[in-house]
């Protein structure tokens, strides 16, 4: 998995792992897919209504121009594809009965890891907005955190955000109970 390089602590376990909801990636790439389309759909209409063009312009004149345009604008469409599908398989959170590890894949070569320990979160906000994600169980999560700097969480699209919610609420309060202990046990 892609957590193996994180550094757990002794006896830190790993509660749950989230990416983001498969309708998110699948309308991301529904788009691209249109959008990959359209230079074919241009063809179809030049080659069966013919009247759509100048008399002056002869597509066989401009054919491979217009070939290598298609053929860059294919490029592109798959490696937005591709960035697309990289984005939601690297994009992760990591829930643990210590802490909660947010893996942010921004670009390719941009990566945000981002870790907060569960004693540190103040409040959590979920939100699912319209139909589709209510009828699906995706929403956004909003963590915030005690401390100075940067200290806000956030996710969209993800699955079960209610339940995921309640996991992280019940190690929130194992943590804070067993840190409670220790420090009367001493």
């Amino acid at each position: 998995m892609l957590y193996e390089k994180i550094e757990f602590e002794p006896d830190e376990t790993v509660l749950i792992t989230v990416r983001k909801h498969w309708f998110v990636i699948l309308s991301e790439l529904l788009g691209v897919f249109l959008t990959l389309l359209s230079p074919f759909f241009i063809v179809f209409l030049l080659a069966f209504l013919p009247d759509l063009l100048p008399s002056s312009l002869h597509l066989g004149t401009y054919l491979p121009i217009f070939a290598f345009a298609m053929t860059v604008w294919i490029i592109f469409s798959l490696l937005t594809a591709f960035m697309i599908w990289t984005q939601y398989y690297l994009d992760l959170w990591v829930v643990t009965d210590h802490r909660i590890i947010a893996v942010d894949q921004v670009h390719f070569f941009n990566r945000k890891v981002s870790s907060f320990r569960l004693e540190r979160l103040q409040d959590m906000k979920v939100t699912v907005n319209g139909i589709i994600p209510t009828f699906l169980n995706f929403g956004d999560i909003h963590a915030h955190t005690a401390g100075t700097g940067e200290e806000n969480f956030s996710t969209t699209g993800l699955p079960d955000p209610r339940n995921l919610q309640a996991i992280i609420q019940k190690a929130t309060d194992a943590r804070l109970k067993s840190i409670n202990q220790g420090v009367t046990g001493l």
